[in-house]
């Protein structure tokens, strides 16, 4: 009779403690990335000749290179605390990679929240801004091919500190996302390469985006703002796109707008060869910017074929005249899956008056692995 007691109050531990367990969960993951790459970036302008070659392993292509912690707690009646914590890092020699601050602990996203299917999802801390989930619902290449290499507000250098951010249940596929965050994004691009904003200047960012996707339709439209100084107009971009899967090819367009900069901007020119004259200039900027991508299984994996393209006013005499051009970029890749956790890719770029300089030209190609935990 003991024994059967006992027995009984053993199974009941279990299963309270199977029951504790599944309402709390935390999960370890992250993305290794890397592989041979060979870069050539060339300036010949007005007898100008400048050329920078690099070439060996290279870290992050597909995925930046990352490691975090993400979970939550059920509440009840259906709602969850949510957090995730998430860190980069140089995989060629296991330190941070340029991007990442050695001043932050988790640069890539740092937040706490809570979760509802009834009611959606609000967080705080460091998280993406609209732009960017915006830009996920797109076909897109790597490095140089990426279209944040023309486009401002959706690459992933717009993560927003001291952000509050909310995201709407699905409706129907529809979805609204909200964003604010105050003292600024450290990565706007501004007049001769100031990164943030003048001592005691207090910036601050409105992101806001709509996103469709239902079947083999996806689309989007989303909106940034960060305001300046009192000297300065503020920064924004909008940006429309939308996709189309014909399960043969999938389509991806879009297009967009920049004014006064480029948020979050991953195609400044100093990021190429350094030095270059007005390189990092973009005050009072007016652009306009495109993109076209093409994918379609092959093989077994997924071919990739896009171009992006950019023109710009900084071409007027007052701006940079004959030094500015418009931005052309061109690339084809291939992933090929090993298992759903790890594959190998291939690509090879061509881009042209990189960051607006005229006759900056680079080229890229590359072989890899991507691995997921």
């Amino acid at each position: 009779m003991k024994k059967t007691l006992l027995a009984a109050a053993l199974l009941a531990g279990f299963a309270t403690a199977g029951v504790a367990q599944a309402e709390t969960s935390v999960t370890l993951y992250g993305i290794l990335d890397t592989g041979y790459g060979y870069q050539n970036y060339k300036y010949d302008h007005d007898g100008a000749d400048q050329t920078a070659k690099t070439s060996g392993l290279r870290s992050g292509t597909v995925n930046g290179n990352r490691f975090g912690l993400k979970g939550s707690e059920d509440l009840g009646n259906g709602l969850r605390a949510i957090f995730q914590l998430e860190q980069g890092f140089d995989l060629g020699n296991g330190g941070y990679t340029a991007a990442d601050k050695e001043s932050r602990q988790f640069h890539r996203q740092a937040f706490v929240g809570l979760s509802s299917d009834s009611w959606g999802t609000f967080t705080m801390g460091r998280q993406y801004s609209a732009g960017v989930e915006v830009g996920n619902l797109i076909s897109n290449g790597w490095n140089l091919g990426d279209v944040d290499k023309v486009f401002g507000g959706v690459g992933y250098g717009n993560r927003i500190d001291n952000s509050f951010k909310y995201v709407t249940p699905d409706f129907a596929g529809f979805k609204a996302i909200a964003l604010y965050g105050s003292e600024g994004d450290d990565t706007i691009t501004r007049d001769e390469g100031q990164a943030t904003a003048p001592a005691n200047e207090r910036t601050s960012r409105t992101s806001l985006g709509l996103t469709y996707a239902n079947g083999p339709i996806s689309a989007g439209a989303s909106y940034d703002r960060s305001g300046q100084t009192a000297n300065d107009d503020a920064i924004t971009s909008w940006n429309l796109n939308a996709a189309y899967d014909f399960e043969v090819v999938k389509l991806s367009l879009a297009y967009g707008q920049d004014r006064n900069g480029k948020l979050g901007w991953g195609g400044k020119a100093n990021g190429y060869i350094s030095g270059l004259n007005n390189a990092t200039s973009y005050k009072d900027l007016k652009s306009n910017n495109y993109h076209v991508g093409l994918s379609a299984p092959l093989a077994g994996g997924k071919l990739y074929a896009g171009w992006n393209y950019s023109t710009s006013n900084l071409d007027d005499a007052d701006k940079w005249g004959s030094g500015a051009d418009n931005i052309s970029t061109y690339q084809i890749n291939y992933f090929y899956p090993l298992s759903k956790r790890t594959g190998v890719y291939t690509y090879a770029s061509y881009g042209k008056n990189l960051g607006y300089v005229k006759d900056l030209k680079g080229t890229e190609a590359g072989i890899g692995l991507n691995h997921k935990f």
